[in-house]
């Protein structure tokens, strides 16, 4: 018996400096690889809030901010900042409740990251004066309808910060809580400080005025030239005693905004890159069967603004979208499918995903060009200023054209700002604006081109926003009263107000479902918005190995090594 205990004496002493020796941090550790990238087209703004916007800014939000939950490549809700939860549906009691518990990590500054932040980020949204389409994905939290729609305060809504790391948000009535769940796995819905953002317009465009919570920060961006991601090492990490490397491997992520697009291609193959996030328009077809495709949950469209008499009329808009071959704009991406509807493949028919609500809906528009007439007018079509945008503009103009419209094609590109920041008198602080979101934001535009992405995997969060009271935007104050907010496009149905209100109510799922279905197809009948085609996102790896990929086709690099 004693030889038995001191065997076991012997082992614990011999396991124990080797589990000390795994947790324990090493000031020597080397750092870990620069990994040098063509991630995306330059992205000028990083604010969570507007992400949406983008394919490339949801990319690289992703990366930089962490969320509560995050949706894995096989659908399923994986949890980030969240240590645990806990639901209460107590109908006797009248109590229906979400408590989550966050995990203890802190932002890039060495803040600890707490439930006051997602409060403040959540009120941002829900604030009138926010223009975010993401504000619908709380509206189940009890006033926060009314609040974004100026019928309370925003200080009104159901979520309490308990204690640091404590929320609590409470609803109205039963609701659907493993949706709700899946709403705050939205890079829309992450954590801000509100020291960072409160009062500064420009917080996200510079990163002397960001702090992250996500795997890496941003170190340094020079725009119109390169862009460099750094380890967060306060990512989920305790300095005094983990590797630095125990949640985030590479050290940096460079991404060279110099090159050609055939530079890059030249670069990739040289071995100089390791990975492609957008290849070369051109060299699409070469590349086809060598890329990375994934679902990126995202329809390419037009928005018209109903505001112009000239798009007043759905005669006009049908005409407009019979004239675009949508399947000759999915051969020229190449990785894209003609959009016959709106909503994406992938998003989630009845909240189950293992079935798309696109598999089961109908197809309401054609994919090859069907009209002919004889039209007259001008407009203006907008587009953001990279070739995907400029190449689909070329085919619009001419499909229009033929009917005998006049098209004028700006690519809307960027302006720079010098500001001073409020605590220095010198010397001033460089950005820049884009014009293409601020055109999208303020509804500037005749015809503008957009990636409309999904918020989550409901597709509730792409057919709401052409709602009134959901469209996330301005509301219009007076004295004594205020008009509701809009769609970007101007679009107003009070019988599609309804669809959206009563799928909104609805917590049959299946008969939710089917509202949401009659919503798009009446969509597709008026068509403020003209779907062209779904877009997928391709990349190219040849260099790095570890590179992981969410729902969404966001590419998660914090395993990422070189080979």
């Amino acid at each position: 018996m004693i030889k038995r205990m001191l065997a076991m004496i012997l082992c614990i002493l011999m396991v124990v400096p080797v589990l000390a020796s795994c947790s324990s941090y090493d000031p020597n550790e080397d750092v870990g690889e620069t990994i040098n990238m063509y991630l995306e087209n330059e992205v000028y703004d990083f604010d969570p809030a507007y992400a949406y916007r983008s394919n490339e800014a949801l990319q690289l939000t992703r990366l930089m901010f962490a969320g509560l939950f995050y949706v894995d490549d096989n659908g399923k809700l994986q949890k980030d900042l969240v240590k645990k939860y806990e639901i209460e549906d107590d109908d006797d009691q009248g109590i229906y409740r979400i408590t989550i518990e966050l995990k203890e990590t802190y932002w890039s500054d060495g803040t600890a990251v707490s439930a006051k932040d997602i409060l403040f980020a959540w009120k941002r949204l829900l604030d009138p004066t926010t223009v975010s389409d993401a504000a619908a994905l709380l509206y189940e939290i009890r006033n926060a309808y009314d609040a974004k729609n100026g019928n309370c305060s925003v200080d009104d809504i159901g979520v309490y910060a308990i204690d640091n790391s404590t929320l609590q948000i409470d609803f109205e009535a039963p609701i659907d809580f493993k949706d709700f769940l899946y709403n705050l796995a939205s890079p829309c819905l992450v954590p801000l400080r509100e020291t960072a953002v409160d009062d500064n317009e420009s917080w996200a465009k510079r990163p002397s005025t960001m702090v992250c919570s996500g795997p890496f920060i941003l170190r340094e961006v020079v725009y119109g030239s390169s862009l460099t991601l750094e380890r967060n090492s306060y990512y989920l990490r305790d300095r005094e005693k983990d590797s630095i490397k125990k949640y985030v491997t590479p050290y940096r992520i460079v991404v060279d905004y110099t090159k050609s697009a055939a530079d890059q291609l030249a670069a990739y193959e040289n071995g100089e890159i390791s990975y492609v996030g957008n290849i070369a328009l051109d060299s699409r077809a070469e590349y086809k069967d060598e890329a990375k495709v994934y679902n990126a949950l995202s329809t390419l469209s037009c928005y018209f603004n109903l505001n112009n008499e000239l798009f007043a009329d759905v005669n006009t808009r049908k005409a407009l979208s019979a004239a675009i071959d949508r399947e000759a704009v999915a051969d020229k991406l190449v990785f894209a499918e003609a959009a016959a509807a709106l909503v994406p493949d992938g998003v989630f028919e009845a909240k189950k995903a293992n079935k798309s609500f696109r598999s089961v809906g109908g197809d309401y528009l054609e994919t090859t060009a069907q009209a002919s007439g004889s039209f007259s007018g001008e407009f203006t079509l907008s587009v953001a200023d990279n070739e995907v945008h400029a190449a689909v503009a070329e085919m619009l103009k001419s499909a229009w054209e033929s009917l005998g419209f006049t098209v004028n094609i700006v690519k809307l590109g960027t302006s720079a700002t010098d500001v001073i920041l409020p605590e220095e008198t010198a010397p001033t602080k460089e950005f820049v604006n884009d014009d293409y979101h601020a055109a999208l934001k303020n509804g500037t535009f005749d015809v503008i081109l957009a990636d409309i992405s999904a918020l989550d995997t409901d597709a509730f969060s792409m057919l709401a926003p052409y709602a009134s009271g959901y469209s996330g935007r301005n509301m219009t104050f007076s004295v004594d009263s205020y008009e509701d907010a809009v769609n970007i496009t101007g679009y107003q149905s009070e019988e599609y107000n309804a669809l959206i209100n009563s799928a909104f109510a609805e917590k049959n799922v299946s008969k939710r479902a089917s509202i949401l279905h009659d919503a798009e197809k009446m969509l597709m009948e008026d068509l403020p918005v003209c779907p062209i085609v779904f877009t997928q996102k391709a990349v190219l790896m040849s260099g790095v190995k570890g590179v992981d990929v969410d729902y969404f086709g966001n590419n998660i690099f914090t395993e990422a090594k070189l080979k």
